[in-house]
C-alpha cells in the first residue's frame, strides 16, 4: 500500500507510524485508518520488529473524526463513514472483542506505545485506550468531547477507559467533555509517563527499544494475551491459564536463552520460539 496520511519507518526493531494530516490536527479519516491498520500489522507480521510507536506529525497527535466529514454527518449525507465491526487479520489468537474495529491493535502480538504528542481527543482519544502504553508530552491535552459535540461515546471507550483510569475519573472525562493536561492524565494513570515536548521521541524510542532488545517477542506476545483475555474472565480462570501458559513457556527456546544469557552475563538473543 502507499502511504499518503501516514508516514512508516523501521529502524532498530522499532516501527514508527506517524499519523501525517498536520494541516487537519492529523484528523481521523477513512484513509488514515486503512494506512495504520495495514502498517501496524505489517509490523506485527515483521519478526524484525520488536515494538510499534504511534504519534502525530505537527503540533497535534489526532483531532478526532475530521470536521468535514463530522459535517456532512450532520447534514444527513452518507460519509462511508459507518461504524460497523471491521475484523482485522491478525497472526495472534486473540480473543473475538480484540479482532473489530477500532480494538484490534490490543489483539496484536507486539507491544503499541502511543507518543501522545498534542490534543488527542474524540475519536484520537478513544482510539488510544487500545495502546498497551502511554507517554505524553508536557504539551499534550486529551479527552472524550462527545458531548460538546451533541455525540456520546464511541468505539468501546465505555468498557475501556473505567478499566484504564476508574469509574469515577472515566465519567468526569466523558461526562464533562473537558480536556485534561498531561499531569493529569499522568495522576490518574491514563498515561505511563509524561516527559518535556522535545523529549517525547527519544523517550518513547528508548522505551520501545528496551522492550524489543531484553524482552522475549513470545513471551511479550503471551503478557499481551494473558492481560488482554482476563478483562474478559475471572480470576480463578486467569490463575488457571497462567500456570497453564507457564509450563508450556518453560519448554520454548526463548526460555532456554533467556535463562543461558542470564547465567553467561550477557544480553539475551530472542528469537520468538
Amino acid at each position: 500500500m502507499e502511504f499518503t496520511q501516514i508516514i512508516y519507518e523501521k529502524a532498530n526493531r522499532v516501527a514508527v507510524i506517524t499519523l501525517n494530516r498536520p494541516e487537519r490536527m492529523n484528523a481521523w479519516t477513512n484513509t488514515l485508518e486503512a494506512e495504520m491498520r495495514e502498517a501496524m500489522l505489517d509490523s506485527d507480521r515483521d519478526d524484525n520488529i520488536g515494538a510499534i510507536i504511534v504519534t502525530g506529525a505537527g503540533k497535534a497527535y489526532c483531532a478526532g473524526l475530521d470536521m468535514g466529514a463530522l459535517s456532512k454527518i450532520a447534514g444527513g449525507a452518507d460519509t462511508g463513514l459507518e461504524f460497523i465491526e471491521q475484523a482485522p487479520k491478525l497472526a495472534s489468537d486473540a480473543p473475538e472483542d480484540y479482532r473489530v474495529r477500532f480494538s484490534w491493535p490490543a489483539g496484536l502480538n507486539k507491544p503499541v506505545i502511543g507518543a501522545i504528542n498534542g490534543a488527542c481527543v474524540g475519536m484520537g482519544f478513544a482510539t488510544s485506550l487500545y495502546h498497551d502504553l502511554r507517554i505524553a508530552s508536557d504539551r499534550a491535552r486529551m479527552g472524550l468531547i462527545f458531548p460538546r459535540r451533541g455525540l456520546a461515546i464511541e468505539q468501546g471507550a465505555s468498557w475501556m477507559l473505567p478499566r484504564i483510569v476508574g469509574l469515577t475519573n472515566a465519567l468526569d472525562i466523558a461526562l464533562t467533555g473537558r480536556l485534561i493536561d498531561a499531569e493529569e492524565a499522568l495522576r490518574i494513570g491514563l498515561v505511563n509517563r509524561v516527559v518535556p515536548h522535545e523529549q517525547l521521541m527519544p523517550a518513547a524510542l528508548e522505551m520501545a527499544g528496551e522492550i524489543a532488545a531484553n524482552c522475549s517477542p513470545l513471551s511479550v506476545a503471551r503478557v499481551k494475551r494473558m492481560v488482554y483475555g482476563h478483562l474478559l474472565t475471572d480470576l480463578r480462570t486467569a490463575m488457571r491459564e497462567e500456570n497453564q501458559l507457564a509450563m508450556e513457556m518453560t519448554k520454548s527456546a526463548d526460555f532456554k536463552e533467556g535463562i543461558r544469557a542470564f547465567m553467561e552475563k550477557r544480553a539475551p538473543k530472542f528469537t520468538g520460539r
